[in-house]
């Protein structure tokens, strides 16, 4: 019973989609016939009706090379015939139109064909199932070579006749099933452009997803120390480290309130039906670095930032990367290494540097070094997009021994967009 109900509800959809073609088909029969007649009419000057073919050709023939009839026969394709045949993306070449024109042809020609199959042979079938005699004129002219069948061999033909209009719409659904693919399918050009949209939505989905990341393993490293260092006040001095206790309370409250707002951002972009963004949190470039500083600085941790007098010639790009940077450094810094940590912004020439230092205790490994961590890794990938490079390891000898005394991590960004450098090459 499914099966049945599977091929009645495709056989539904075929019609609708070939119905239309036919309905299209008629009203270019329609626009012919009107103009043959005029021409047979010796009283009209021909002068006009050239005219008027002409005005009619550039109109009928234009819409199988028009872009959106294009996007709508293929959305139609999706809809009625189950082929997921992309939408386009990017520049459409010539060879795609002409394609598509193709096809505007084929679903004319062959939605023609099965409407004309169902408005021959229904109502035929029907006559021949209901009727009991053929006597009249009219009833001798409709059944033609069925008039003189007897009545239950003609009951047989009528019901082969309605099955062959559904089987018109069928096969004439399945032909064009087939065509479609091959006529509605992108060009290489369509598809490189919808391979370079994957890759960049890809990109940015995992720039956000590192940004996210990022500020909330930031917020909870800075929240788990000001709890830390409010608990050790309260247990040296109950009474006079409530002060302290306020203080890194406070601290807790600023950066839980710049958690949210760094989340609220990032799922604002991840909201495609969020056309207003208005209200969405800046994006922080290396000038934020000031505020993450104090907000550790709060937790009792000795940390020491050096920036530039002039950032306002940084793009946005560059200092969003160095700004990442820095959160992941200070971060890894804080829940792995010791004090203190020096965080240093220079501009060497078209660079920008960013250095982080701090001390290492103990034998383990330093910040960002932790097995199965995705910090670096995540810097790496953003880096590589703006052409920059992150190193980052212990502190070596000049003979390149390392001494595990001292944990640094060093990202150059340069301030020109590789994208345009290559462009001009």
């Amino acid at each position: 019973m499914g099966h049945v109900r599977l091929l009645a509800e495709t056989t539904a959809r075929r019609a609708v989609f070939c119905v239309i073609g036919g309905l299209m088909f008629g009203a270019y029969a329609v626009l012919v016939t009107g103009f043959t007649q005029m021409l047979s009419d010796p009283t009209l000057p021909p002068v006009i009706i050239w005219i008027l073919v002409a005005v009619a050709a550039v109109i009928a023939l234009s819409p199988p090379v028009l872009l959106g009839v294009r996007t709508l026969e293929i959305q139609a394709v999706r809809a009625f015939l189950d082929v997921d045949v992309p939408l386009p993306v990017g520049p459409v070449s010539n060879e795609a139109r002409w394609r598509g024109a193709l096809w505007y042809t084929a679903h004319l020609l062959v939605g023609a064909g099965a409407t004309m199959v169902l408005l021959s042979a229904v109502p035929v079938g029907i006559v021949l199932i209901l009727r009991t005699s053929a006597d009249g004129l009219v009833m001798s002219r409709l059944l033609g070579i069925f008039a003189g069948v007897p009545w239950p061999f003609a009951a047989v033909i009528g019901v082969l006749m309605l099955a062959a209009a559904g089987a018109a719409y069928y096969l004439g659904g399945a032909v064009l099933r087939a065509l479609a693919p091959r006529l509605l399918g992108p060009s290489a050009a369509e598809r490189i452009a919808a391979l370079e949209l994957q890759a960049r939505t890809a990109a940015e989905r995992n720039r956000l997803a590192r940004d996210l990341h990022d500020s909330v393993g930031h917020a909870l490293t800075i929240t788990t120390l000001q709890a830390a260092a409010a608990a050790r006040a309260l247990d040296r001095d109950p009474i006079g480290g409530t002060d302290i206790a306020r203080t890194a309370l406070t601290a807790i409250e600023e950066t839980g309130r710049a958690a949210v707002a760094d989340l609220d951002r990032v799922l604002g972009l991840l909201r495609t039906d969020a056309d207003d963004v208005r209200d969405r949190a800046p994006v922080p470039t290396v000038a934020g670095a000031v505020e993450l500083v104090e907000r550790a600085r709060l937790t009792g941790r000795d940390v020491r930032l050096e920036l530039p007098r002039v950032l306002d010639d940084i793009p946005l790009v560059v200092g969003r990367e160095a700004y990442a940077v820095i959160r992941e450094g200070l971060t890894n810094a804080l829940r792995h290494g010791a004090d203190p940590v020096t965080i240093a912004v220079t501009r060497p020439g078209e660079a920008v540097r960013v250095e982080i230092t701090n001390r290492v205790t103990g034998t383990g490994p330093g910040p960002g070094e932790r097995a199965g961590g995705r910090g670096l890794a995540g810097l790496r990938e953003g880096l590589t997009l703006v052409g920059g490079t992150l190193r980052a390891g212990p502190a070596r000898t000049g003979d390149g021994v390392a001494t595990h005394g001292t944990w640094y991590l060093i990202a150059e960004l340069p301030l020109t967009d590789p994208s345009m450098e290559n462009a001009r090459d």
